[in-house]
């Protein structure tokens, strides 16, 4: 044997050596704590420090703003996926270039991050889920994602917390690019643009909530001016009142700002000890299915449902008494195949818990679409019947989670062929809804459907506003402001305005942002 040949075998001994050490598949873990449910394909010890990161970042967002140490009525369910093909397998049309993004449809509320990518993205996100669940006010597109930018910086480690470094990606953008004048940045509704300016709306929109927040006294004027433009205020009216300068002077004065050092404050970071992490690795069938599950509670499930079907099918055959394998198999049954195969898949679930919150959701979402299709057939009687066995299984959902606000969705969406609709009950329902997702378009617009239906167009005028004004929120926030148009008191009714589109696909939670990668 040559030289050359024995170097080779000794080589491809050590390959397999490898190769046979290595784990037969990538196992899916889940961390809970009080705040949040992560799943991640990476090693315990890496979820472990991710969630703790998590729990230190979020008392950091919180503290300022006077938010309540209490844990919220809904924890945030994060996926941390594995590389492009980790985030296809949940969503199969993400762009790109996005690293992470944040979703609250009416089906779910979530953020995702692709492992690879730098956890400021997951930051960032995380962010935009602190301001929406707790301020669901209008707020303006430079102010939304200006915050988000301005924490997503903070370093943190196990001694200290350092937040408010100066961004010198962001400065140099701002040298580079032309600048936004400030009545551009002020009103700015939708995140769209060619790639430079967009860079320079996220750029300038940073360095303007930095100078704003850095400073008490102009943290105080922040507040008066984010106030006056949820009420309606003019955005560009509003600077002088709120800031006691014109808006050139503004300008000028983030410009010498920019010029500048910038502050940053320096806190002690807290212990984790009183933070408990339950860890769970899932069973060997999430591999497979654990993915499709999640991509499957949406419309939008890319072109390959055909084999995606099939392989559902065979993996629940492999598994047939398995948990996550007969709730997927349900879901890809309502996508491809029939309502009374996905019902016997969901009655398997059933037959191991009877409280299984999931399964009981998607016995509702069956028998409203068939109530929703007696109700075009002209079929009344059915309609009604239907819907009244989406309630019986809705009310054991809710005796099991109270604070899930998709159960309180179907139920209203189940009273709407009512002849009494919307009594107090029914308003009482979406009013609890929006209380537990103000941050999903959809909840926010049926409720308001609901409230101007029932002659309370203040109210309905309250919970479409932050929708009108959502940077993210697109095609909907155009709905969202005729809509408007038609319930203010100079405003002329047209009638009917245009649905909103179904936050199936939810494209807005996943634009492209310029912070991932």
């Amino acid at each position: 044997m040559s030289v050359l040949t024995r170097r080779l075998s000794l080589a491809l001994l050590f390959l397999l050596s490898v190769l046979g050490a290595a784990p037969a598949h990538a196992e899916w873990r889940k961390a809970e704590t009080d705040r949040f449910i992560v799943y991640s394909e990476g090693s315990e010890r890496e979820l472990r420090d991710q969630v703790q990161l998590l729990h230190r970042f979020d008392r950091l967002v919180r503290a300022p703003f006077g938010l309540s140490d209490a844990p919220p009525a809904r924890r945030l369910t994060i996926f941390m996926v594995s590389g492009r093909g980790g985030m296809e397998a949940i969503y199969p049309n993400v762009p790109r270039n996005v690293g992470g993004w944040y979703s609250s449809t009416e089906h779910d509320i979530y953020a995702a991050l692709d492992r690879r990518s730098d956890i400021k993205v997951l930051l960032h996100e995380y962010t935009h889920h602190v301001m929406r669940q707790n301020f669901p006010v209008a707020m303006p597109a430079w102010f939304s994602e200006g915050v988000a930018e301005f924490y997503m910086t903070a370093r943190i480690d196990d001694r200290e917390t350092r937040v408010g470094y100066r961004d010198d990606g962001r400065v140099a953008t701002m040298n580079s690019l032309p600048w936004l004048p400030l009545d551009r940045l002020l009103t700015r509704r939708a995140l769209n643009g060619n790639p430079q300016q967009m860079a320079a709306f996220y750029a300038e929109a940073w360095l303007l909530t930095h100078y704003l927040i850095s400073d008490d006294g102009r943290r105080h004027q922040l507040e008066t001016y984010l106030k006056a433009v949820s009420e309606g205020a003019s955005p560009m009216e509003a600077v002088q009142p709120a800031f006691g300068v014109s808006p050139d002077q503004l300008e000028q004065a983030i410009r010498r700002y920019r010029a500048g050092s910038m502050p940053y404050a320096v806190y002690p970071t807290p212990a984790m000890d009183d933070v408990a992490i339950r860890m769970e690795t899932l069973p060997p069938s999430a591999e497979i299915l654990f993915p499709l599950s999640i991509r499957l509670n949406y419309a939008q499930r890319g072109d390959d449902g055909p084999a995606v079907f099939a392989r559902t099918k065979a993996a629940q055959a492999r598994w047939p008494t398995d948990r996550l394998a007969n709730m997927t198999l349900a879901k890809a049954e309502v996508a491809w195949g029939t309502p009374a195969a996905a019902e016997t898949a969901l009655n398997a679930v059933l037959a191991a818990d009877p409280a299984d919150v999931e399964a009981l959701r998607w016995l509702a979402r069956l028998r409203l679409t068939a109530a929703a299709e007696a109700a075009a057939a002209g079929d009344g009687e059915t309609r009604d019947r239907m819907n009244r066995q989406a309630r019986a299984f809705l009310a054991r959902a809710m005796a099991a989670a109270p604070n899930d606000y998709r159960i309180y969705m179907a139920l209203g969406r189940s009273r709407r062929g009512a002849a009494d609709y919307p009594n107090a009950n029914d308003l009482a329902t979406w009013s609890l809804a929006v209380e537990l997702a103000p941050q999903v378009g959809g909840v926010r617009w049926e409720a308001a459907e609901a409230f101007s239906r029932a002659g309370q167009n203040e109210t309905a005028i309250a919970l479409l506003l932050p929708l009108a004004s959502d940077p993210h929120g697109g095609a909907n926030a155009a709905r969202a402001r005729q809509k408007l148009e038609s319930l203010r008191p100079d405003g002329e009714a047209t009638g009917e305005t245009a649905p909103p589109v179904a936050d199936d696909e939810d494209a807005a939670a996943v634009a492209p942002e310029d912070d991932a990668g």
